[in-house]
């Protein structure tokens, strides 16, 4: 039995020592416009591989926002109309699934009434690991 239990406690000592190190924030590089506030923002590097980028891996940038539904009317916000337009006015789709990177992320998919607010957590897949622009909501 104690056995047992000394084995479970290295196990869990030793899955705590390969958690890999949390990526800086860099909510600075990111605004949001007049609905969407930022947060908080990071990047992720994967071990997915992308042909055609020039280290072979994407990175997504992960970002926590807050959305004021300032529409006119009640809506469910759906997560594939926010957008990071980068300096160079390259669009790019958020997303919130479709990646080992969105491991416990889930958005609500309740009606936000009018002027009401939301956090999301969304991501952006970018080849530019270094990325930065404003966040939008289009609808």
């Amino acid at each position: 039995m104690i056995q047992r239990l000394a084995a479970a406690l290295l196990l869990c000592a030793g899955l705590a020592a390969c958690k890999e190190n949390d990526v800086p924030p860099v909510t600075s590089a990111f605004q949001g416009d007049k609905d969407v506030k930022v947060l908080d923002a990071r990047f992720v590097p994967t071990g997915e591989s992308a042909p055609g980028i020039a280290n072979g891996t994407l990175t997504y940038l992960i970002v926590r926002v807050e959305f004021t539904n300032d529409l006119g009317y009640d809506t469910v916000p759906q997560v594939s109309n926010f957008y990071l337009i980068d300096r160079t006015g390259t669009r790019y789709q958020a997303k919130d699934s479709g990646s080992a990177v969105f491991t416990g992320i889930s958005n609500s998919s309740q009606v936000l009434k009018q002027n009401d607010k939301r956090e999301y957590v969304i991501g952006f897949r970018t080849p530019d690991p270094g990325v930065s622009g404003q966040v939008v909501y289009e609808k």
